[in-house]
């Protein structure tokens, strides 16, 4: 007869494990702050731009560089009351709070869909971490707020998963009203015939959008600040009418940054470049077209989609990915939310091995593109070469072919595990 594990033992074993975890996540959030303290990124903007709200002023000119919606002015109102050290000390806790959010909110959906054992559930962390660390330290890097909206995000969707409409609108709502490009994730449920879920949803970002002007009238009665961010920013980066806006902008100061699609094509264009300088004229028209192929290609898969497991996160990875693709201008910190397609991707492989053939070396392949953008890794002078080739656009483009792959392949041949 096989000996039996003692339980008091594996409970021993399993709490000192907990806490090594634990003290390991408190040493990396300590050392964390100090780059994130001295850093020069949005915490100084946003923390301007909740005290020019106070005052009635202007938001774009009274905080120099702050170009996000008004409601996220609001809501670094509090933090900009206290002094700025406090204020930072705070908005840095709340960093990390959405950080972790995000990957116990991931964890949730997908053991939901999945049916994850505890040793499956470790295989996902673990490459979880690998896969998106690059993009969470960014987030860090830049003092962005782009982990919170992602966390509204997910608990938006599950809302939706759980039938629950109220918490499932208020949170694409909520990401939708802090930042334009999660709009997208709002009319994700016309595709699921959540009519309901949609109604809320967009009655409560108009809501949440205008408490700015309700709670803080602007001096200027005529300078509203939703209608101003919508006609200053919202609309010049979306139809690029406004020149700063427009085509010029991605040849301008660092524009390896922006890993787009419309920056992309750009790029590919630049008139600069000798060989393909007959296409300069044709950027708008060369990028309507790329725009009209990816929308076709990510509709299909989502449709696709309907009849796999967690069907529904399958189609919100591909909502994800593009509102990166689709959006004017997508940042490092901005691609913390392939998080989602990362861990669904991780679980569904575990579970169906019959898939890995053509679906994990389109995931390495993605993954090796990403690492070659980080400086920490191949060096300042690379990094900056193979983000100006569009590493990291193209890495995502690949993501999006590995759920591609999954999904036509999982359509034909379902493998159903009980949850």
């Amino acid at each position: 007869m096989a000996p039996t594990q003692d339980p008091t033992s594996a409970a021993g074993a399993a709490g000192r494990y907990s806490l090594i975890t634990w003290v390991v996540l408190s040493l990396l959030i300590a050392v964390l702050y100090f780059p994130f303290s001295v850093g020069h990124g949005g915490i100084g903007i946003f923390l301007q731009a909740g005290d020019c709200l106070l005052r009635g002023e202007s938001l774009s000119k009274c905080s120099i560089g702050y170009s996000y919606p008004p409601l996220l002015a609001l809501v670094m109102a509090p933090l900009s009351l206290l002094p700025p050290w406090a204020g930072s000390l705070a908005w840095y806790a709340a960093v990390v709070a959405s950080t972790y959010g995000c990957f116990w909110m991931c964890e949730l959906l997908v053991i939901r869909a999945f049916g994850l054992t505890q040793r499956e559930l470790f295989w996902v962390r673990l490459f979880a971490v690998i896969l998106t660390i690059k993009f969470v330290l960014a987030v860090f890097g830049n003092e962005a707020y782009d982990t919170l909206v992602f966390f509204l995000i997910l608990v938006g969707l599950y809302g939706l998963s759980e039938r629950r409409t109220l918490l499932g609108a208020f949170g694409l709502a909520a990401a939708a009203a802090l930042k334009a490009t999660p709009l997208l994730m709002l009319l994700y449920p016309l595709l699921l015939r959540k009519w309901k879920l949609f109604a809320v949803g967009a009655g409560l970002c108009g809501v949440l959008s205008l408490l700015p002007d309700i709670l803080f009238p602007p001096i200027d009665p005529n300078a509203g600040y939703l209608r101003s961010w919508l006609v200053e920013f919202a609309g010049g980066g979306l139809f690029g009418t406004r020149a700063a806006e427009g085509y010029a902008q991605f040849f301008a100061g660092s524009p390896y940054l922006n890993q787009s699609l419309r920056a992309f094509v750009y790029r590919l264009v630049d008139p600069r470049n000798v060989a393909w300088g007959d296409l300069a004229t044709h950027a708008t028209v060369i990028l309507y077209v790329v725009y009209g192929v990816y929308g076709v290609a990510a509709l299909a898969i989502i449709l696709r989609s309907a009849t796999m497991q967690g069907a529904y996160l399958w189609g919100a990875s591909v909502v994800l990915i593009s509102m990166l693709m689709l959006s004017p201008i997508s940042s490092k910190s901005h691609f913390v939310v392939l998080l989602l397609p990362h861990v669904m991707i991780v679980a569904y492989l575990l579970k169906h091995r019959e898939a890995w053939a053509p679906a994990v070396p389109l995931l390495c392949a993605s993954f090796v593109l990403n690492t070659l953008s980080s400086r920490s890794f191949v060096g300042r002078e690379l990094a900056t070469q193979m983000q100006t080739l569009g590493s990291i656009t193209i890495a995502t483009l690949l993501l999006l072919a590995v759920v591609a792959v999954i999904v036509f392949r999982g359509r034909k041949n379902p493998q159903l595990v009980p949850a």
